[in-house]
């Protein structure tokens, strides 16, 4: 095998512009024959060379197919308002992959995640890990170099097979269950979330945040004895316009802060990790002030987030599957009374075209089509044909710079422009915004949409 350091070391043709991060980031996308190769023997291996897996540090996984983000923000913000160093794991990143590992709150620099990956490389010697892999395994190094605690560890697919699912949990949160990814994950509901309950450990609590949740989400936490805290049974809560009450049966919390991205149907996600944070595990417990104090600072990034720009008021959304979109439909619906909704739209190929488009379509007044520039999305052509044959109105077709221009151009007061469909989009629309800070590009973005 030839040197990794060699590999590692940017060519002279990408001195200028890609940092030693990227050049790595780069060879990782090619390491393992697969981008996707679920199972735990790999990673679980490597981890165990490393000595990852004895760290004696409390860990909260969080699976599910929506909500998961929001989750891991709400988490995130009420540990560090504690005065705690939580170590927050997501994917995929929107502009820097520094993005994925968190040290309360706060990106870790590229020096450290280098650190994580000379060690992994080193460590692993005969096994081949995916990128996904790579980053799970670079993402406990660093917390364990920084003494964070505790883990959150977000799930990238599925459940039971994937990476982060190689640290055994000591509190499992599964949020809302969706049909999505069903090549992996199986074709209905009760399949699925007998894959994300794969992160449950027998005698651990589990939150679930799914109000409908499938029946095989109560089955298997008694078949494993772990004791199961359902939104809707266990607790609860109740939305208003600027803020919401949650109910356990032992406590009520009332006028508590609300995330500015968490429309009503999505609130669950914040009364979730509240349950988590508020009786379901006593190790993990904080007090009223801290969840207050998080509650109020939590942020994330591309999700039904609001821009104010010289081109118009703009709402950026990385949502990508059904009960996603649903939710972004209903707020484009809700803008058509106050002014005209125009949305910058790109998909990537696995998912769905025409049933998304068909959800959207009644809250837009006019579509452009954003070519991302990737082969794994529908193509430009392709969405463009689509939203013909349902009567919607396309006025425009390709790259960021293009639909900011002539969105930009259409906006009046009251108006909103709207770039969803997958976190490519948002990324496309964000280095609109940082192309004159010389932002480096999205090296090594694999994750999935």
């Amino acid at each position: 095998m030839s040197d990794p350091a060699a590999r590692r070391m940017p060519s002279p043709d990408h001195a200028v512009t890609q940092s030693p991060l990227e050049d790595w980031l780069r060879w990782l996308e090619g390491v393992h024959p697969q981008e996707i190769d679920l199972g735990l023997a790999r990673v679980g291996a490597v981890a165990d060379r490393l000595g990852l897996r004895d760290v004696g540090t409390p860990i909260i996984t969080v699976a599910g197919t929506n909500g998961k983000g929001s989750t891991v923000a709400c988490l995130e913000a009420m540990y560090t308002a504690a005065g705690q160093q939580p170590g927050s794991y997501t994917s995929p990143h929107i502009l820097r992959y520094n993005e994925r590992i968190r040290i309360g709150g706060v990106p870790v620099d590229d020096a450290l995640i280098l650190a994580a990956f000379e060690a992994i490389e080193a460590a692993r010697a005969e096994i081949t890990l995916t990128y996904f892999e790579f980053a799970t395994l670079a993402a406990a190094w660093c917390f364990r170099a920084r003494h964070a605690a505790p883990w959150i560890l977000e799930v990238g697919l599925g459940g039971r097979l994937d990476a982060t699912n190689c640290f055994d949990a000591d509190l499992a949160v599964v949020t809302a269950i969706d049909l999505d990814h069903m090549e992996w994950l199986g074709d209905n509901r009760e399949a699925i979330a007998g894959e994300k309950m794969g992160i449950a450990r027998p005698g651990r609590p589990v939150v679930c945040s799914d109000p409908q949740p499938p029946r095989r989400i109560a089955e298997l936490a008694e078949a494993i004895g772990a004791p199961l805290w359902q939104v809707g049974s266990h607790y609860d809560l109740t939305a208003a316009d600027a803020c919401w009450n949650w109910r356990h049966a032992s406590q009520a919390l009332d006028d508590l802060p609300r995330p500015a991205w968490l429309p009503d149907a999505a609130l669950t996600n914040a009364a979730g990790a509240v349950m988590a944070v508020r009786g379901a595990h006593a190790d993990l417990a904080l007090d009223e002030a801290a969840l207050r104090a998080g509650l109020a600072r939590a942020q994330l990034a591309g999700r039904q987030e609001r821009v104010s720009a010289p081109d118009g008021d703009w709402l950026l959304d990385v949502g990508h599957n059904p009960a996603a979109i649903a939710l972004l439909a209903d707020r484009l619906a809700t803008h058509r009374h106050q002014g005209q909704v125009r949305l910058a739209f790109a998909l990537m190929a696995r998912k769905p075209l025409e049933p998304l488009i068909t959800q959207l379509h009644p809250g837009v007044t006019e579509w452009f089509v954003l070519d991302v520039d990737d082969p794994a999305s529908h193509s430009a052509e392709a969405v463009t044909a689509a939203l013909h044959a349902i009567g919607a109105e396309v006025v425009g077709s390709g790259d960021a710079a293009d639909a900011r221009r002539v969105l930009g151009s259409r906006w009046q007061s009251g108006d909103l422009n709207v770039a969803a469909g997958s976190f490519r989009v948002v990324e496309a629309f964000m280095r609109t915004q940082e192309s004159a800070c010389n932002t480096s590009g999205p090296v090594g973005h694999l994750g999935l949409d």
